[in-house]
């Protein structure tokens, strides 16, 4: 009896062992739960692959967005903040769902031409927090130093002695001289009056309304011969400087010779566009901006969408079937 007795005293502490542990569990998961409850809807974070480098080198700046799904937010265009170090690349991740959270990423390759510390800026997300308060979430500056490259061995070129000053002997007959000052001024004439000629015509264009121009420009476009000869990229470029120029006559947003970066911070900016066609202007840029910039050879579906849709944008009625028009296909 003593034994049994023992054996169930034992039996009786295993349990509760047992129990104790399981609850330990329970608890431990709870407040890994709670823990994760705890995280703002939206955290923002940014980083370098090196913090010092040399002219030579590049330099990766990634930015990673993680947001709760329900959290409408996303990534700003930073391409414009990054002051002294240029931007030879960039990307973007397709969004992703990491731990229940959804995660953007987007990185720029760097570069520096000269020695010296640089800061790239702190990225600030604005967001409305589950109770519809506007919050903030936002990233600390990174300070990048560039030194001087280091010439390879071998490499060092020899000092030599400056030589002398060596008069020039003017071999030209006196009567081609003349002949030559007489030919650079009537060139000199026929660009003064290409330049007079070119301002009248600005001039102009500004008395007549954007739908028009653009309509001219695209009629002008088609008579080049350009997509008939096969010249696609060609093509697609002029669609973008057509786009580029209706944009600044109609919405006084500076876009013929800036990035599509820099148009994408002037639109935040900008009051005379709504923000459906801010969204359509950003959606046509990103996809024309591979042909031009990183040599994307277009297929002719492609180019037709994209007549559609500029044809749409600037209220031209289009003379074929359009797949999607712009303002919806954002």
């Amino acid at each position: 009896m003593k034994k049994i007795g023992r054996i169930g005293g034992s039996f009786l502490l295993a349990l509760l062992v047992a129990l104790s542990c399981v609850g330990c569990k329970a608890q431990k998961q709870t407040d890994q739960g709670d823990a994760e409850n705890q995280r703002p809807p939206v955290e923002v974070r940014a980083e370098v692959d090196r913090a010092e480098a040399t002219t030579a080198d590049t330099v990766t700046f990634r930015v990673t967005l993680e947001t709760d799904p329900t959290t409408d937010v996303s990534l700003p265009e930073i391409g414009a903040q990054i002051q002294g170090l240029r931007v030879i690349d960039m990307g973007e991740e397709p969004p992703t769902i990491v731990e229940g959270r959804k995660r953007i990423q987007k990185s720029y390759t760097l570069k520096a031409d000269i020695e010296g510390s640089y800061i790239l800026p702190a990225i600030r997300v604005s967001y409305k927090d589950p109770e519809g308060k506007e919050q903030t979430a936002q990233t600390a500056q990174i300070f990048v130093k560039v030194k001087g490259a280091q010439p390879q061995a071998g490499q060092e070129q020899d000092l030599r002695d400056i030589k002398p000053l060596q008069k020039i002997r003017n071999d030209l007959p006196k009567g081609l001289l003349i002949a030559l000052a007489a030919f650079l001024a009537i060139v000199s004439l026929l660009i003064f009056m290409l330049v007079r000629h070119q301002r009248r015509a600005k001039a102009m264009d500004k008395t007549l309304p954007p739908e028009t121009l653009a309509k001219k420009e695209l009629a002008d476009l088609f008579a080049s011969g350009l997509l008939d000869e096969g010249h696609l990229r060609a093509f697609v470029f002029g669609l973008s400087i057509i786009f580029r120029r209706y944009l600044e006559r109609k919405y006084q947003i500076r876009a013929a010779e800036h990035t599509t970066e820099e148009i994408v911070a002037d639109l935040r900016e900008a009051t005379l566009i709504g923000e459906e066609r801010k969204k359509a202007t950003r959606h046509f840029l990103s996809e024309i901006d591979p042909v031009r910039y990183r040599g994307v050879e277009p297929s002719e579906d492609e180019i037709q969408n994209w007549i559609a849709q500029l044809e749409d944008f600037i209220q031209i009625p289009a003379t074929s079937n359009q797949e999607e028009p712009l303002e919806e296909a954002a």
